[in-house]
């Protein structure tokens, strides 16, 4: 029955958008980062699936019509980075040296903790893009050769951390500049971050927008070398 009832493209979608909108509703009144509406909705979407028995592709048939649509939000941040064009241009050597400090942090963290933990190479692999936009971070790992899958659960956790830690880091490290701010939020915590960084304010949503693409292009253009390094 249940089967038979999801078995179309329209499940997928309109479960999708039900349990955001509710999950927005809920971070609204709450206010709690904690209730994230990214991880809310994800994790009820998960209950529904496995309380209910529903398969996972037809679930996917719809759902995955919406990934279309993630290069298109990324474009939309283009608005707010043009009314912010003044301050990028102001700040633009911190803006680039931010970037590509953070994309070396990551890079190398990542393997360092890898290699102590010991853990598989293929892990290593997938979660290399961990800091950057998922449709740039699966073309990441496809040249890497990771799994797909790991390197989306990675991003996600990411993003999820970086929404849940940024205020007692931004006070540990008394990082008070809204340019600055903008560039640690998104070259760490990529769209997730940036959502939460357009709720603080405009200059530094812009200046995380920006910051997703270029960390994503950046650490792409570092896959060659990350492959002579480390493997």
């Amino acid at each position: 029955m249940i089967e038979a009832l999801t078995d179309n493209i329209f499940f997928g979608i309109l479960i999708t958008l039900a349990a955001y909108m509710l999950a927005k509703v809920l971070y609204k009144r709450v206010g709690s980062p904690l209730l994230n509406p990214f991880l809310v909705s994800f994790l009820t979407i998960c209950a529904l699936i496995l309380s209910l028995g529903i398969p996972l592709e037809n679930y996917l048939k719809g759902a995955s019509i919406l990934e279309y649509g993630l290069p298109a939000t990324v474009l939309l941040l283009a608005v707010p980075l043009y009314r912010q064009r003044a301050a990028l241009k102001a700040h633009k050597v911190a803006f680039l040296a931010g970037i590509t400090a953070g994309v070396l942090t990551c890079i190398i963290s990542t393997a360092g903790l890898c290699y102590l933990l010991d853990l598989d190479e293929i892990l290593l692999r997938s979660i290399l893009p961990r800091s950057i936009t998922t449709p740039l971070g699966l073309i990441a790992t496809e040249e890497l050769g990771g799994i797909a899958g790991i390197t989306m659960v990675a991003i996600i956790v990411n993003g999820l951390s970086g929404v849940l830690i940024y205020a007692p880091v931004y006070a540990l490290f008394r990082i008070k500049h809204p340019v600055a701010k903008g560039i640690a939020m998104g070259t760490t915590s990529h769209a997730i971050g940036t959502a939460k960084a357009l709720e603080l304010s405009e200059v530094i949503g812009a200046m995380s927008g920006l910051a997703i693409v270029l960390t994503g292009l950046i650490t792409i253009a570092f896959v060659p070398l990350i492959n002579l390094l480390l493997f």
